[in-house]
């Protein structure tokens, strides 16, 4: 019985905690970006990885440029599966500045298949999403 009132209210504090982390506010695409929206410019957008032993965890750079007129602000970086994470810069990028997203990739579970992971960069540039790849042959 203890045990089941245990549970319910562990449950509950991890349910709220979890709910009040979802309602931060960070840059989000607004109105007002959209007017000042800018262009953003990629090395590359495509990254092959190579040959990795399943169970490596790797990480690369996608450098890029902010190449209009206005602040560059990225919302968010997303990858395709959870395998995949990308860190990225939570700061304006001003005009003809540079920064970079830094993506790491888990192969663990992937032996013996090409991969093709996909990361979403949202940002208040015309089109609002950016589509970055990256390769890798699993062994």
């Amino acid at each position: 019985m203890y045990r089941r009132i245990y549970v319910l209210v562990v449950l509950v504090i991890s349910l709220s905690v979890s709910l009040g982390s979802c309602s931060k506010k960070e840059n989000i695409i607004t109105a007002d970006l959209i007017e000042n929206s800018t262009s953003i410019n990629f090395e590359k957008d495509f990254i092959d990885l190579g040959r990795l032993t399943s169970g490596e965890i790797v990480t690369c750079s996608f450098k890029f440029k902010n190449t209009g007129k206005h602040d560059l602000i990225i919302s968010a970086v997303t990858g395709n599966c959870g395998c995949t994470i990308a860190d990225f810069p939570r700061e304006p990028i001003l005009p003809n500045q540079e920064g970079q997203i830094t993506v790491r990739y888990d192969s663990d579970g992937s032996a013996g298949i090409r991969i093709t992971k996909e990361v979403s960069v949202l940002s208040n540039t015309s089109p609002a999403t950016t589509k970055l790849r990256i390769s890798a042959d699993v062994n």
